[in-house]
């Protein structure tokens, strides 16, 4: 089965948005993606919960961490190796802390750690689900200023989506909308497929009849548009509004050329078969079901459908998965096959051999992951013409540093895309600079023009000596 992006209820919102607007020039959608010198950025947050291994850390992570240094393919450990084909677009990172919580005197605990991630801030009220910032987490922050003030042509359905793999609505979690209130999560593969595209379950035998009505649809709604323009210009044409009338129907048109070229070129925003059969999600789900999300999110952005991603793997507030599917009795112990099938929780109480290699086989299946999706986007045209991760930035991020619930020295991936403002294929030692000055690089690195990001307490105060300023060497412009 197929299915186009825009449903129909999507689709009447829009036309319904066409005869609301102001009479004012609308040019095409894609004809404004290329007059507005824009690359169309997008930003992808996947957020691990355990960390990495220190004693193991410059061979599963990166050789060196003591300076800043262009990367080679053999400065990659375990982990990185999956994105070896993508050096220049990598930000490897090490050194850097949670200040942000030291500074608020709060403990490495799962209910105060993700007020912190991707904001830099305390909770001002419970640490638990009723918890609450003083501003948006970064991700929101960033998408709603790509789909809002950047620039580009307001034809993103979403500004910010956040999935996971499990839902823990009682707990604290990762997001949080601009007015400070936590969002809840889109749970698996089928749930997240299904808020952005629509109904995906329609069986493949009805498939061709389903398009044809679908595209009756919009062609209705669309002539009822322009009929409704031609109505206006009739009443108005004593009122000199033709030239703006003729461009606003001008618009439809457009609009109907578009939704043509979506039909007949089985481009990027047709759906595949595969999305029907899309897992659920929750507690363990199955080998073949893990990288759903994974696949939701490039089609998302293949789309154009948001501007802005989170994805907390294996759920709200921490990983609750197993992974015993990573077991291979010829190159691991029993005693890790043992750990492996438990939930990856009970591995971060432990620092010994057998917990640090079920985090590093753990953390090299979600970068494996990862990778696919980055071939994924590397050959997807943008709407620029580009390629999709030419215009990405990709944050991998944990809320511990290591995997016995630790707060310092943590280890970070960004993969960025040529058209954003990051300088990709180095190595960035981290410890001189605050947590709150990385999201404030991450948000320059996505065009955003902000000084400082986050640092309030509990009480609301501000702390001093969080905020330096973007980290210059990071960036390729700082804003």
């Amino acid at each position: 089965m197929f299915s186009q992006i825009k449903n129909r209820r999507q689709f009447i919102k829009l036309a319904s948005g066409l005869l609301a607007a102001p009479l004012y020039s609308f040019p095409s959608i894609h004809a404004q993606a290329q007059t507005s010198g824009k690359a169309p950025l997008r930003f992808l947050t996947v957020v691990d919960t355990y960390g990495l291994p220190i004693a193991s850390r410059n061979d599963v992570w990166v050789k060196s961490s003591a300076s800043d240094y262009a990367l080679e393919a053999s400065d990659l450990g375990t982990i990185l190796s999956p994105f070896s084909n993508y050096l220049d677009n990598m930000l490897v990172i090490s050194g850097a802390n949670m200040d942000s919580r030291e500074e608020a005197n709060e403990t490495v605990f799962h209910d105060r750690l993700p007020f912190h991630l991707l904001s830099g801030s305390s909770s001002t009220g419970a640490y638990n689900s009723s918890g609450k910032l003083l501003h948006s987490s970064v991700d929101v922050h960033i998408g709603d200023y790509l789909s809002n003030t950047y620039g580009l042509p307001n034809s993103r359905i979403y500004p910010h989506l956040y999935f996971s793999d499990y839902a823990e609505a009682s707990d604290s979690t990762f997001c949080f909308d601009l007015s400070g209130n936590q969002i809840r999560s889109i749970v698996g593969g089928q749930n997240a497929a299904a808020a952005v595209f629509g109904d995906i379950t329609n069986t493949t035998s009805t498939s061709d009849l389903l398009l044809q009505a679908e595209l009756g649809a919009h062609s209705d709604v669309l002539n009822l548009v322009s009929s409704r323009v031609q109505a206006l210009k009739l009443q108005l044409a004593k009122e000199n509004y033709n030239t703006a009338l003729d461009t606003y129907n001008a618009s439809v048109n457009d609009l109907a050329r578009e939704l043509e070229l979506r039909q007949t070129s089985g481009g990027s925003c047709v759906i595949p078969d595969s999305f029907s059969s899309l897992g659920n999600g929750g507690r363990n789900s199955s080998e073949n079901e893990r990288a759903d999300i994974f696949k939701v999110i490039a089609q998302a952005f293949a789309c154009d459908a948001a501007s802005s991603i989170t994805y907390a793997i294996g759920g709200e507030n921490i990983n609750q998965h197993n992974h015993g599917f990573l077991y291979n009795a010829a190159e691991h112990d029993a005693e890790v096959n043992t750990l492996l099938k438990k939930n990856l929780h009970a591995a971060s109480h432990i620092t010994n051999d057998v917990s640090d290699k079920v985090h590093e086989l753990t953390r090299i299946h979600q970068a494996e992951m990862m990778a696919d999706l980055l071939d994924t986007m590397a050959t997807t045209t943008d709407i620029d013409g580009s390629s999709v991760l030419d215009n990405t930035v990709i944050f991998w991020t944990s809320t511990m540093s290591q995997n016995v619930h630790k707060g310092s020295d943590f280890g970070l991936l960004l993969l960025a895309g040529k058209n954003t403002n990051l300088q990709g294929g180095y190595h960035y030692n981290l410890s001189d600079s605050t947590n709150n000055d990385l999201l404030t690089t991450i948000a320059q690195g996505l065009s955003s023009p902000i000084d400082n990001f986050g640092g309030y307490n509990r009480s609301g105060n501000f702390m001093n000596g969080l905020q330096n300023g973007p980290i210059s060497k990071m960036l390729k412009t700082v804003l």
